[in-house]
């Protein structure tokens, strides 16, 4: 493997450095800090931007294209310190909100409600993250231990359903590994129907599998 020389730098924890979308920091007091990056929030201000700004769509559809950004960019920093007038995206909300607003057919009641759509709430515990067992190694070939510490990075119903499923994909019968990702299977196919009976925990390659069985029958 060759190092970059532009991306890479010695430096103290101390003094902080940006990782993987992240900036950490040892603080004083001795306590670890993570934060999101500039450049990482950056990037998302310019996205939301792009659909915010974006004349040839009507507020319902800037919503809906504004809420899978912004819940995947709130999961993967939940575990950071995410208050604060920047990491809440106060500005960004109220710039959008000023956008819904100004749309003739909207009202400032259903404004409020778009802005909600398209700003989900994801909770987040600042340095939460499941630690790994001292003596524990992705390498040392125990697959059921692994398999039920990464499953406890998913949350709501798939976190539900794996408990269920003794952390098994309902599929194959296999643990989970780091390999592929967890999806959330609708047992009858219909995507509005949310119970927990109707929901079952399964290798992305096996949801991929059930769906191109359907097709072809």
């Amino acid at each position: 493997m060759n190092v970059s020389q532009k991306k890479t730098k010695v430096t103290a924890a101390t003094d902080g450095f940006d990782f993987i979308g992240w900036h950490s920091k040892i603080q004083k007091n001795g306590k670890f800090r993570c934060t999101p990056s500039v450049d990482n929030f950056k990037a998302l201000r310019k996205k939301v931007k792009h659909i915010v700004n974006n004349s040839n769509y009507g507020a319902n559809t800037k919503a809906e294209k504004l809420a899978p950004v912004i819940r995947g960019w709130r999961n993967y920093h939940k575990f950071c310190k995410m208050d604060g007038s920047r990491n809440s995206l106060y500005h960004i909300q109220k710039r959008a909100y000023t956008v819904f607003n100004n749309e003739t057919k909207q009202t400032r009641y259903s404004s409020k409600k778009l802005l909600d759509k398209a700003f989900p709430a994801v909770p987040y515990s600042e340095n939460k993250h499941v630690m790994v067992k001292g003596t524990k190694s992705p390498y040392d070939g125990d697959i059921a231990y692994w398999s039920e510490r990464n499953s406890k990075l998913y949350f709501g119903e798939t976190s539900i359903a794996l408990k269920k499923q003794n952390h098994r994909c309902a599929s194959c019968g296999l643990k989970f590994i780091d390999e592929e990702r967890v999806h959330l299977h609708h047992i009858d196919g219909n995507h509005a129907n949310w119970k927990k009976k109707n929901l079952e925990a399964i290798h992305e390659s096996c949801h991929d599998y059930k769906h191109m069985s359907k097709s072809a029958s």
